[in-house]
């Protein structure tokens, strides 16, 4: 499936997101001074991007019989179950798989591989789900704390970095990731600098949530959409309005989902909001393993 092996960087898509984050970072002094519209720039992007970007998994079954069906979604039903038991009797654990799995996932689409030794794809992943972290410790390690139902301590340094150990650490990854996109990436190297500077911004700028979620929801997930298109008009050939109505169903849900969250307060429950996602993360992280190593065995 050749056509499946065209460079990122080289889509409308891409370019786009450039311009329409560089278009977000002017806002952010904006969207500072109301948290309201942070949280509906963020319910937006997880109501259509975020949560349904995993809709369409059902759609790989290697068997499209009703028993296939059957038999992939107990599997799908069954990781999530046994990722639950898992976080009930071994929660550290749980959130160092639910870490790993993010930033595999969060570099496999970005680069579009399913190699887990991809220096660059990782560098990337990492980047995503560590640089928050480094920025808002003292947040992170409190919803990390309320996860695990214990309090964090060897890690509470993280919590007091200052803005310019943060700008040294940014600049020695810059160095690091740099010489890896040389490396690997030539063609598209000012590309993804590019990408990694602007994202790096965004994150700067912003607080926890509002900076995680547009980055999930606008770079991860928008990119997982389009390559799953993509996929599937290659392969099975069907056209990409039938194919974005596989996302739906799950879309709804969300917007059902959402509307009762409203009722509560949110932010205090993003341990338990958190757990939820990784449930869903791990399975579907299987399922487009699978789509990117069936792109390369052909």
């Amino acid at each position: 499936m050749e056509g499946l092996k065209l460079n990122y960087t080289q889509s409308k898509l891409f370019y786009w997101q450039l311009v329409l984050q560089l278009f977000f970072i002017t806002m952010v002094p904006f969207m500072i001074q109301y948290p309201l519209l942070q949280g509906i720039f963020c319910l937006i992007g997880l109501v259509f991007l975020g949560i349904p970007h995993g809709g369409n998994d059902v759609f790989y079954r290697k068997e499209k019989t009703p028993m296939g069906t059957v038999r992939f979604l107990s599997m799908y039903l069954g990781v999530m179950l046994l990722y639950l038991l898992l976080w009930y009797y071994f929660p550290g654990l749980s959130l160092l798989i639910f870490l790993i799995i993010s930033i595999h996932h969060f570099g496999q689409s970005n680069f579009n591989t399913h190699r887990i030794l991809s220096f660059d794809s990782l560098l990337w992943g990492s980047w995503l789900v560590i640089f928050p972290i480094l920025l808002h410790g003292k947040e992170v390690f409190g919803i990390f704390s309320n996860m695990l139902g214990q309090r964090f301590v060897v890690l509470d340094f993280i919590a007091h970095l200052g803005q310019l150990n943060l700008l040294v650490i940014a600049l020695f990854f810059a160095l690091v990731y740099g010489a890896v996109l040389y490396k690997l990436q030539r063609s598209s190297f000012f590309s993804y600098l590019l990408q990694w500077v602007l994202v790096s911004l965004w994150y700067w700028l912003t607080p926890l949530l509002l900076g995680f979620v547009v980055v999930f929801c606008f770079w991860h997930s928008l990119q997982s959409m389009q390559y799953q298109l993509t996929y599937i008009k290659t392969k099975y050939e069907q056209d990409w309005k039938k194919t974005l109505l596989g996302f739906a169903p799950l879309g709804l849900i969300a917007i059902l989902g959402m509307g009762f969250l409203l009722r509560f307060d949110l932010k205090s429950n993003l341990s338990f909001a958190f757990v939820l996602l990784s449930l869903v993360t791990l399975p579907h992280v299987i399922v487009m393993d699978g789509i990117y190593r069936d792109r390369d065995s052909d």
